[in-house]
């Protein structure tokens, strides 16, 4: 069975697109510039507009825009691994391709008179959300809704053209989207926090704002299989196949380039200690050496881990179908796995290095609290993905043929 999985991965890697490989290569030859303006990021709190720029020149914010709107449209393999690549010099830059760049591929799902006035500037229009709010009042009204209050953890919007919000409608209590104009919102700087600094997630206010039937959505029609804005992009699945599991498995390009991005830091921090420790490394040579292979394995691991969740989502959009419950709880157990192997990886390395890494110099440490952070995030919880399973594994018997993975 390992050997045909192996296999099938191995085929599907040498199919990828030439498209696919070039948008790899264009993240690849900015990572010298996003690798020195790390810290600098994390001390603005917000992505630089240097970077923006270059994203946008790239077309690395219109991986998700369609095709009809002068956007790249690639498939979810392209933009996660893209993330990757750029957070193994700068998370916060790796988390602005991956989930701020995701956004896109909402509003391809949006009913087209929506569409078409998101994009009416041209493709290169960013798009920040928020879900988790407070202190909300949503009241309907005669041709739309009245809403008001804060909504937290908006990933990119200094640098955002619109903005989507969710929340609950007070007529039956199901999830609505409220798509608005950047300029429509209050934008409050309380990120301070201890990494992803650069992500510049800050808080949304909105103040009795006003927003058109027309811009208002259920979150379960958008997101679920078919919606109303996949008939006008009918040449990409993931504008039409049921959506939460593609969003909730995009931290993994992040999370993997992180790791990747500390773990090669590392190395180099211990390649150039200077001759005053020489006896020291000498004695410890033993020990930091297996460390070191046990990390360079772990992250293997989480390798395959991650080509295979892209290979699971990339086959299920290609052919149009929804995941399985099997499916869906394996990959939330193999993303969440990814994670903790990542997070454990970077950890065993830091301790092996000692005071060495705590001085902010050094990169080691804002990869390591980056990470931290990022593995906070409820899509990869351990516990709730890993009781699921559990769960699930019980009910089934093992020598059943469907129970696979």
């Amino acid at each position: 069975m390992l050997i045909v999985e192996v296999t099938k991965f191995m085929d599907w890697m040498a199919n990828l697109s030439l498209e696919h490989h070039e948008t790899c290569d264009r993240a690849r030859k900015l990572l010298g510039r996003w690798r020195a303006r790390a810290a600098e990021t994390e001390q603005a709190r917000c992505i630089s507009p240097q970077t923006v720029e270059e994203l946008h020149a790239e077309g690395l914010m219109q991986l998700f825009v369609p095709g009809r709107y002068g956007g790249l449209q690639r498939d979810w393999p392209t933009l996660v691994e893209a993330s990757r690549i750029a957070a193994r010099a700068c998370p916060s830059t790796g988390w602005m391709i991956g989930l701020v760049g995701s956004h896109a591929a909402i509003v391809g799902r949006l009913p087209p008179a929506c569409q078409e006035q998101v994009f009416a500037d041209g493709p290169g229009q960013i798009i920040a959300t928020a879900s988790v709010s407070k202190e909300v009042s949503i009241l309907k009204q005669d041709g739309g809704f009245r809403i008001d209050g804060t909504w937290r953890f908006s990933s990119g919007i200094d640098h955002a053209n619109w903005v989507i919000v969710s929340g609950k409608d007070p007529r039956d209590g199901q999830t609505l989207l409220f798509t608005l104009r950047a300029d429509q919102v209050q934008v409050e700087d309380v990120w301070d926090v201890a990494g992803m600094c650069g992500t510049g997630s800050k808080d949304l206010r909105l103040d009795d704002v006003f927003v058109s039937d027309v811009w208002v959505v259920s979150q379960s029609e958008c997101f679920g299989p078919a919606p109303t804005g996949a008939r006008h992009n009918p040449d990409g699945y993931l504008f039409d196949v049921e959506f939460i599991p593609y969003l909730g498995s995009l931290h993994i390009g992040p999370v993997l380039g992180c790791a990747e991005g500390a773990y090669d830091d590392c190395i180099a921090t211990l390649r150039n200690r200077g001759d005053s420790k020489a006896d020291a490394v000498s004695r410890a040579r033993p020990i930091l050496l297996e460390r070191l292979a046990e990390s360079a394995a772990q992250l293997s691991c989480a390798r395959h881990l991650y080509h295979a969740i892209a290979l699971l989502l990339h086959d299920a959009g290609v052919a149009g179908r929804s995941l399985s419950v099997q499916e869906l709880l394996t990959l939330k157990r193999d993303r969440a796995y990814l994670v903790r192997s990542c997070v454990q990886a970077v950890q065993r390395l830091v301790q092996q290095m000692g005071t060495a890494v705590i001085f902010e110099a050094s990169p080691v440490q804002r990869h390591w609290r980056d990470l931290q952070v990022m593995a906070s995030h409820l899509d990869v919880n351990w516990d709730t993905a890993m009781l699921a399973y559990g769960d699930f594994a019980m009910d089934h018997h093992p020598c059943d043929p469907a129970m696979k993975g």
